[in-house]
């Protein structure tokens, strides 16, 4: 009988926690139906390798909310396509409280005017461990985003590559870039200019041996010529009347005799 009365009351504390907490995700489930949490969602291009759901969404270092689902464009939306349908989909669920200024403004406006304002959406690694999270934030320079061929059913806010993938985007280019250029043309350009410019100089200094002797003529003549100009100068500066009248100035016709 001891036994036996032991048994029920272990039951008896089973069932009363199973029931505890089927009523609080009762209760859960309630309080987000009635507008407890707002949602939006993204997208990504690249691989969101240790993002899952639950990863905490971050509004400038502040968690305003936490992904939801992770799908494929192409499994959620049947308008999805050419290249949109293998991006990856997130669903992120905002805590509306976190997402409103006044106690009157509807959260999801909130977010429509932030995605206005320039909003993005950077999935971002949180350490060593290998999770990774979504930072909000409004970059300083313009991202170009692409239109979209699918018709969202919550607010859409754009993605933007983290610092890693625009590094590593920079880098494909540069070697992109270096994989098209022609080295051996290029050093041949190279020798080629070195080479003319060798023969210019060389018809430089023809040109200078060649003229040699017309430039000492040409720089005698201007020494001699510097030379009546300082005589000239002495002259005047001995007889300043030289300026005004000849030396030997002819007789006024009146007195002639």
């Amino acid at each position: 009988m001891a036994n036996q009365a032991n048994y029920s009351k272990i039951g008896f504390a089973v069932v009363a926690g199973a029931a505890a907490i089927v009523l609080t995700l009762v209760y859960l489930g309630g309080a987000l139906g009635k507008g407890e949490v707002v949602y939006a969602e993204t997208y990504s291009d690249a691989p969101v390798s240790g993002l899952s759901v639950g990863s905490a969404v971050n509004l400038r270092g502040v968690k305003v909310g936490e992904v939801k689902e992770i799908s494929f464009v192409g499994s959620e939306y049947d308008d999805a396509k050419g290249e949109d349908i293998p991006k990856i989909y997130i669903l992120i669920a905002f805590t509306t409280s976190k997402m409103r200024t006044t106690e009157d403004e509807d959260p999801e406006e909130h977010l429509r005017e932030f995605v206005k304002k320039g909003i993005h959406a950077t999935v971002t690694s949180s350490g060593v461990t290998g999770l990774s999270k979504i930072e909000l934030n409004f970059p300083r320079t313009p991202i170009e985003t692409r239109p979209i061929s699918w018709r969202p059913r919550h607010v859409c806010i754009p993605p933007a590559p983290s610092m890693l993938e625009s590094f590593a985007d920079s880098a494909a280019r540069l070697m992109n870039q270096l994989n098209r250029m022609d080295f051996v043309a290029a050093w041949s350009n190279v020798a080629a200019v070195a080479e003319s410019s060798a023969n210019i100089a060389a018809n430089v200094d023809e040109l200078v041996d060649d003229g040699k002797a017309g430039i000492e003529s040409i720089v005698r003549d201007m020494e001699e010529a510097a030379a009546r100009v300082r005589e000239l100068a002495t002259d005047l500066r001995e007889n300043p009347s030289l300026l005004i009248r000849a030396n030997d100035p002819d007789p006024l016709p009146e007195t002639k005799r």
